[in-house]
C-alpha cells in the first residue's frame, strides 16, 4: 500500500470517528445543574440570612406614595381597615398568570396562558409554585441594617389601577412598628416583565435607620425528573446564573452553591435561575451599585439567589424606595434584550453561539413567511444549503469525474490483478493528472457538522418549537411518533451512498462500515427532536439533488 494510499485511509478513519464522536457528544450531558430553582439572602457588610419559616411571614413593599405613582387610576378598589393575610390575589395579561399572597406580596405562583403543561392539555404550564405554594417563589423588600432583621410589613389595603397603556398596577399597603409599607406590582398588557417598586416611609416619632433592599428567588432542593435519554430537557442547563460587569453571563451550578456560596458586587447586573426554555430573573436598578449573591441553607434545604441593593437612610418622615424588575417566563431572545442587554445570553447556544443566532434569526424569519416552524425548519435547511453551494459544488464535481474514471479504474484493477501497491501508485498518478480528489465527497458531511450541532443548541433553546406541529409531527422537540423521517433519512444515506463512487482499491472494512452507517443514524435519530431530524433530513435530500445535478452535467 502506498503512502497516499495510507494517508488516504487515515483521513478517511479520521472523518468516520469524527462524525460518531460529533453525535457521542450531543448525547453528553452538557453544564448540568439541578432540576429546580430557589433563594435565600446575603449580605451588604453583614449577611443577611433568610430562613424560610421567617420568611414566609416576611413582606416586602412596595411604593409607599401618598398619591401612587400611576399614569391615571381609571379604575381603583379599596379594601379599609381589612387583614388581607391569607388572601390570594390574581393578576394577569395575555401571556401570564401570578398568584400574590396578599399577607406578604409573595408572587408564589406563575402560569403561562399559551403554553400547555403537557401537549393536548389546555391546563396553563406552572414555573413559580410548579409543586406548592412555598416550593418556588419570588419576593423582594427591605431589610434593617440596624436591628439586623427583616422589615415584615402587614398589609391591610389593597389598590388595583389600570393604566393609560393597559398595564394594571396592584398596590399593597400597611403598617408595621411606626412604617408605613407598600408593594406596588404593574403587569403590562402582554409580556412577562413584572415592574416591582418597594417602599418604606417612617414616621414622625421612630428613630433614623438605615435599610437595604432586596431581591430574592427561593427554592426547595430540585426534584430530579425522569425524563428519555435523548429528551433536549435532559441537556439543557439548569441552575443559577449571574451577570456583572466582570462576568456578563456566569453559570454556577447548584451542585455549585452546595459547596460555596456566590457573591460578587456590580453595577447594576441582574440574578436568574434557568431551565429548559424558562427562566425567573430580577433585574435591578441598572445605575445602582448591587451584591449578586446565591447560597444553599441546609436547615430548610432551599437554594437561594438574588440581590441587595445599596444602604438607605431613613430619617423620620421620609421615604424611601426601590425598584426592580422581575421576568418570569419562555427564553424569547428579543423580549429579554429589550429589559437588559445581557439577559438575552440566557438564551445560551454554547460555543457555536455565533452560528446559532444568525440561525435562530432566520427561523424566525421563516416562521414569520409561513406561519409554521416546521417549515421554517425546511427554510432554514435551503438558505444554508445555498450559502455553502459553492463549496459543496467542488466537491461533487470531484465525484463527477471520479465516476467518469471508473472505467480506467476497472482496467487498472484487472492490468495489476493482487499487486495493490503498483495499482495504488498508478491510480494515484491517475488522481493527480486528472485533477480528482478520491475524498472530495467527504467535504458535504465536513460541511454540515457545525451546522448540525449549532442547530441542536438552537433546538435546545427555542421555546417556540415546543408543542409545534408539522404534518404528522405533534411537537416537533420530541422525537418522531411514527419514526417517518428517521427512515427517510436512512433510506437518503443510502442512495447517496449508491451515488457516490468508490475507488477499486477502498478498503473492504471501510466500506461496510458506510453501509452500516445509515442504519447506525436511523436508530439514533428514533429518538432525537424531530425538528433536528427534520433539519438533517432536508440536509440529505438537498444534498442527493445537488449530486445528482452535478452527475448529470459531467456525463
Amino acid at each position: 500500500m502506498s503512502l497516499m494510499e495510507k494517508d488516504m485511509d487515515v483521513i478517511k478513519t479520521s472523518l468516520i470517528l469524527a462524525i460518531a464522536i460529533t453525535f457521542y457528544y450531543l448525547l453528553l450531558q452538557w453544564p448540568q445543574g439541578s432540576d429546580m430553582q430557589a433563594n435565600n439572602i446575603y449580605e451588604d457588610n453583614k449577611r443577611l440570612s433568610i430562613d424560610s419559616s421567617e420568611y414566609l411571614q416576611t413582606k416586602p413593599l412596595l411604593q409607599p406614595n401618598d398619591t401612587p405613582s400611576l399614569s391615571a387610576m381609571t379604575e381603583q378598589e379599596t379594601v379599609e381597615d381589612v387583614n388581607v393575610g391569607g388572601v390570594v390575589f390574581t393578576i394577569e395579561n395575555e401571556d401570564l398568570i401570578l398568584e400574590i399572597d396578599g399577607s406578604n406580596g409573595r408572587i408564589f405562583k406563575s402560569l403561562f396562558k399559551g403554553v400547555k403543561e403537557t401537549l393536548g392539555s389546555e391546563k396553563p404550564l406552572p414555573l413559580l409554585g410548579a409543586d406548592n405554594q412555598n416550593s418556588y417563589f419570588a419576593n423582594s423588600g427591605f431589610f434593617d441594617d440596624v436591628k439586623n432583621s427583616y422589615i415584615y410589613p402587614n398589609f391591610t389595603k389593597v389598590v388595583s389601577a389600570e393604566n393609560d397603556d393597559g398595564s394594571v398596577t396592584y398596590i399593597f399597603s400597611g403598617e408595621s412598628e411606626g412604617l408605613f409599607l407598600t408593594k406596588e406590582i404593574t403587569l403590562a398588557e402582554q409580556g412577562y416583565e413584572i415592574k416591582v417598586e418597594d417602599g418604606i416611609r417612617s414616621d414622625g416619632n421612630r428613630e433614623s435607620t438605615n435599610v437595604v433592599p432586596y431581591a430574592v428567588i427561593e427554592s426547595e432542593s430540585p426534584q430530579k425528573k425522569d425524563l428519555g435519554f435523548f429528551s433536549p430537557e435532559r441537556f439543557a442547563y439548569h441552575g443559577p446564573v449571574f451577570s456583572t460587569n466582570q462576568e456578563k453571563y456566569e453559570k454556577y451550578g447548584f451542585d455549585d452553591l452546595l459547596d460555596e456560596s456566590y457573591s460578587e458586587t456590580s453595577s447594576g447586573g441582574w440574578v436568574a435561575i434557568i431551565q429548559h426554555y424558562f427562566l425567573t430573573a430580577w433585574i435591578p436598578e441598572q445605575s445602582n451599585e448591587n451584591k449578586l449573591q446565591g447560597r444553599f441553607t441546609g436547615s430548610n434545604q432551599r437554594f437561594s439567589v438574588g440581590y441587595t441593593g445599596e444602604k438607605m437612610y431613613l430619617q423620620p418622615g421620609n421615604a424611601v424606595f426601590s425598584s426592580n424588575t422581575l421576568y418570569v417566563g419562555p427564553k424569547l431572545p428579543e423580549q429579554l434584550s429589550k429589559i437588559q442587554a445581557d439577559l438575552s445570553l440566557t438564551v445560551d447556544y454554547g460555543f457555536l453561539w455565533w452560528l446559532g443566532k444568525p440561525m435562530y434569526w432566520l427561523l424566525n424569519i421563516g416562521n414569520s413567511l409561513f406561519n409554521n416552524w416546521g417549515l421554517a425548519i425546511i427554510f432554514l435547511t435551503v438558505v444554508i444549503k445555498l450559502l455553502t453551494w459553492p463549496l459543496s459544488a467542488k466537491a461533487y464535481i470531484s465525484m463527477g469525474k471520479l465516476r467518469e474514471l471508473q472505467p480506467k479504474m476497472a482496467l487498472l484493477q484487472e492490468k495489476h490483478g493482487d499487486n495493490k501497491q503498483a495499482m495504488s501508485q498508478e491510480l494515484m498518478e491517475m488522481y493527480k493528472k486528472e485533477g480528482v480528489n478520491p475524498l472530495g465527497g467527504c467535504l458535504p458531511m465536513l460541511l454540515q457538522m457545525p451546522f448540525f450541532l449549532a442547530f441542536y443548541w438552537v433546538l435546545l433553546e427555542t421555546v417556540e418549537l415546543r408543542h409545534s406541529p408539522l404534518f404528522w409531527i405533534n411537537d416537533l422537540s420530541d422525537m418522531d411518533p411514527y419514526f417517518i423521517l428517521p427512515i427517510l433519512n436512512a433510506a437518503g444515506m443510502f442512495l447517496s451512498q449508491k451515488m457516490t463512487p468508490t475507488p477499486p482499491n477502498a478498503d473492504p472494512m471501510q466500506a461496510q462500515m458506510m453501509k452500516v452507517f445509515p442504519l447506525v443514524f436511523a436508530f439514533m435519530f428514533a429518538w432525537f427532536p424531530s425538528g433536528l431530524v427534520l433539519y438533517w433530513t432536508m440536509n440529505m435530500a438537498i444534498q442527493i439533488l445537488q449530486q445528482w445535478w452535478y452527475s448529470r452535467k459531467t456525463v
